[in-house]
């Protein structure tokens, strides 16, 4: 092989081993660049369903609150008897007011996280739910029985036979139920929601801002 013939050669391997240099470069920039892509879309995803459950914490952490403040009227009625009517009647608002807040906040808050939640979290807040409104209409049904009258529970259902059936599979007396039981189950149900929230984003704890 003569020098110009090695030279034209050498030429030709040295362009293919840049260009090739190249486009590894090329590829391997945009794969870079997906990579960092699909890092933000997963970053942003978990801060955005990390909202969702603070919400729902917050509104059901604030809920409970409001149902156990109801409680409190009806668990003073039999040492304060000469204060009866008061108590009922305080016990009374106290659950409007917590309907209210259910129809309203509570609501709202489910439909967010309906719509960021894992399954698992979803599970865990429909769980969540199902003992609050539990609480709430074994309170309903104890201030009813109370007054003598049936509450307004407006747009939603009022309690039912499959309210007192619920509580039976739960061994209570659906005419009677035990609330501070009901409640503490509320609170449970409440925790295990938090803990699966928190397993869900990796964190320790997941704890609503007050």
């Amino acid at each position: 092989m003569d020098s110009g013939l090695a030279a034209v050669l050498g030429a030709i391997v040295g362009a293919v081993g840049t260009g090739a240099t190249g486009v590894a470069t090329a590829l391997l920039g945009r794969s870079a660049a997906r990579h960092q892509a699909q890092i933000e879309t997963l970053r942003t995803l978990r801060e955005s369903r990390k909202a969702a459950y603070l919400a729902f914490a917050e509104v059901a952490e604030r809920y409970l609150d409001l149902l156990s403040t109801t409680l409190l009227p009806i668990g003073r009625i039999e040492r304060f008897p000469e204060q009866r009517e008061n108590l009922i009647a305080n016990a009374h608002n106290h659950w409007k007011r917590a309907l209210r807040y259910r129809q309203n906040e509570v609501q709202r808050a489910r439909t967010v996280l309906a719509l960021e939640a894992t399954r698992p979290v979803a599970d865990a807040a429909t769980v969540c739910s199902a003992a609050f409104a539990l609480l709430s209409h074994a309170a309903g049904n104890t201030i009813a029985g109370l007054k003598g009258e049936a509450l307004d529970s407006g747009p939603l259902k009022s309690p039912n036979a499959g309210f007192v059936d619920l509580l039976a599979e739960n061994g209570m007396d659906g005419h009677d139920p035990d609330l501070e039981l009901l409640r503490k189950q509320a609170a449970q149900a409440y925790t295990v929601f938090l803990q699966t929230a928190a397993d869900a984003l990796g964190e320790t704890a997941l704890t609503p801002a007050r």
